[in-house]
């Protein structure tokens, strides 16, 4: 189960997409932010000049979002240094507890 956070903590939204270029992609996991403040989590199931269609994260359901109703799209990436880091820090606090119990 650790395992399983931390590889979840190995991934972050910051690519913008720009969605008039044809950016965004079926089966992408993306974050979409709405005119009125919204953030929406999910999987892309289809994505149009009109809308973008996505399985909701929270509820699994599908959501419609209207082009007209989003303010920014960002996908989400993998990320190297957050793997890295991560463990490292981890280790490191580790061997200093560690170290600390030994005096």
């Amino acid at each position: 189960m650790s395992l399983s956070i931390l590889l979840q903590s190995c991934f972050s939204y910051t690519r913008a997409l720009d969605f008039n270029a044809g950016e965004v992609q079926v089966n992408q996991e993306v974050k979409i932010y709405k005119n009125n403040g919204a953030e929406r989590k999910g999987m892309v199931l289809s994505a149009s000049e009109a809308q973008i269609a996505i399985i909701y994260s929270k509820t699994k359901q599908v959501l419609k979002i209207p082009v007209k109703d989003i303010s920014g799209v960002q996908a989400k990436e993998f990320s190297a240094v957050k793997s890295l880091a991560i463990p490292t820090g981890i280790f490191l606090v580790l061997a200093l507890l560690l170290g600390a119990s030994s005096l």
